[in-house]
């Protein structure tokens, strides 16, 4: 029971909308960095770890969300298709609503490469997974 309500459509949605707004503001806002990062292209791990969780998120929405009902195919790739736009669409708003930010090809490569890597693991464990969902169901 515990599993079914942690992995219910309003505890998902309400995962993904939380994901989602705290990426947009850390895409948009003007974030001063405490202590230097002197590491160039060090904040390609943090858009890789952000693009897989969200990623991650959206993927359990839509496969184990008992009001979405879609097969692990349709899953994966809604939730990818949403997370590579939604990444294109950050990147396209920092170059054109702010004056602090810039848009950046290497951004949306380490983007898309968080989600590209949610395909591969989940489609590793993907009998895993839609057994999971036969017995939280």
């Amino acid at each position: 029971m515990a599993i079914r309500k942690l992995l219910g459509h309003k505890t998902l949605f309400a995962l993904v909308s939380l994901a989602m707004l705290i990426i947009t503001w850390a895409s948009l806002a003007k974030i001063a960095s405490p202590v230097p990062i002197r590491v160039q292209g060090s904040d390609k791990i943090g858009h890789f770890i952000a693009y897989f969780g969200l990623t991650l998120i959206w993927f359990l929405f839509f496969f184990f969300s008992e009001k979405q009902n879609r097969n692990f195919r349709q899953s994966i790739l809604i939730s990818s298709i949403i997370c590579i736009l939604y990444g294109g669409l950050m990147e396209i708003l920092q170059a054109l609503i702010t004056n602090y930010r810039s848009s950046d090809w290497y951004d949306m490569i380490a983007n898309t490469s968080g989600t590209v890597f949610v395909v591969i693991i989940c489609s590793l464990f993907k009998n895993k997974l839609i057994a999971f969902r036969k017995i939280s169901n």
